[in-house]
């Protein structure tokens, strides 16, 4: 009985356990679609995206986006995206 509620914890304190590469995959694509947007929005530049991994932060489903300006791949930016707020792209380095 222990060891079911243990893997009950684990599963509600990392959601990630109990996902499919499907729904990963589609919390991803969100997150890329809302750093796309935010530096459209916020900046009027147009971004690629390199690079997306999830935290390995118990509870929280935020993503590290990594990417660079379209048109200048010098110009290097990283982004850490809140699933569970919205989508909300705060920055961690831009151009």
């Amino acid at each position: 009985m222990a060891s079911c509620a243990a893997i009950k914890f684990i599963h509600t304190a990392n959601p990630l356990m109990s996902m499919t590469p499907q729904e990963k995959q589609e919390i991803k694509n969100k997150a890329n679609k809302a750093t796309i947007e935010y530096f459209k929005k916020e900046k009027n530049i147009d971004v690629t995206i390199t690079d997306t991994e999830f935290s390995s932060e118990l509870g929280g489903l935020k993503l590290f986006v990594n990417g660079y300006i379209s048109n200048d791949k010098n110009k290097t930016f990283s982004v850490v995206v809140s699933s569970t707020n919205d989508y909300e792209v705060r920055e961690l380095s831009s151009p």
